[in-house]
């Protein structure tokens, strides 16, 4: 005996009812995705993160009687001439107000203020660099907003065996020491057109 099988047939209301649910759902997971994605936007983030670089100025390789020479840097006597460059990033996305950064000698090596470089306009009176003591320098800013960079510069009376410390003593701010970075023209270019505030920091740490 054979079997026949009727097909549903739906009405145009119930196909609409069901287009209707389905689009609902999908405007709800579409919905709460982007909703998680600019709630993790939104939190709070401070993170400051250094990089340091120091350069001998004086070969006295090349000139046998520098034990002679008498240098001389803000009424400092100073042997070997080392250039101490510590360049500080807000890579964050909140900025930090009145950060203690403190920048130590390891050991008994001077440590000089010299100057900031490329300071923003209107930040000449609220970043500076303070000599604290022989061994170490205060660097001092009303705040640093996301993106920003201090480029401060010192010397040093002699080469020391190690980096000098970095500080900044701030609950829940995250420090973060960095190195050399390298990227391409292309993905500067990219960054620069979607994301100015990091092509910012990216071209402070590829000078």
């Amino acid at each position: 005996m054979a079997t026949v099988s009727q097909g549903v047939q739906l009405s145009q209301s119930d196909i609409i009812g069901i287009i209707g649910a389905a689009a609902t759902i999908v405007v709800g997971v579409a919905t709460w995705f982007i909703s998680a994605y600019l709630a993790k936007r939104s939190m709070r983030s401070s993170e400051l993160s250094y990089r340091m670089r120091i350069t001998p100025l004086l070969n006295k390789k090349l000139f046998k009687e520098a034990d002679k020479l008498e240098i001389k840097y803000k009424q400092n006597i100073i042997d070997e001439l080392v250039f101490l460059e510590v360049d500080i990033i807000n890579s964050g996305n909140s900025a930090i107000k009145n950060p203690p950064i403190k920048i130590t000698s390891r050991d008994a090596t001077y440590i000089i203020p010299a100057y900031i470089e490329d300071i923003p306009d209107g930040y000449d009176s609220l970043w500076e660099i303070v000599r604290e003591d022989g061994e170490t320098c205060l660097i001092k800013a009303d705040h640093i907003n996301p993106g920003q960079v201090i480029n401060a510069k010192f010397l040093m009376d002699v080469m020391p065996p190690k980096e000098p410390i970095f500080s900044c003593p701030v609950p829940d701010l995250k420090i973060k020491r960095i190195s050399e970075l390298t990227v391409s023209p292309i993905a500067t270019t990219i960054l620069e057109a979607f994301y100015p505030s990091l092509a910012h920091v990216v071209k402070a740490l590829i000078k």
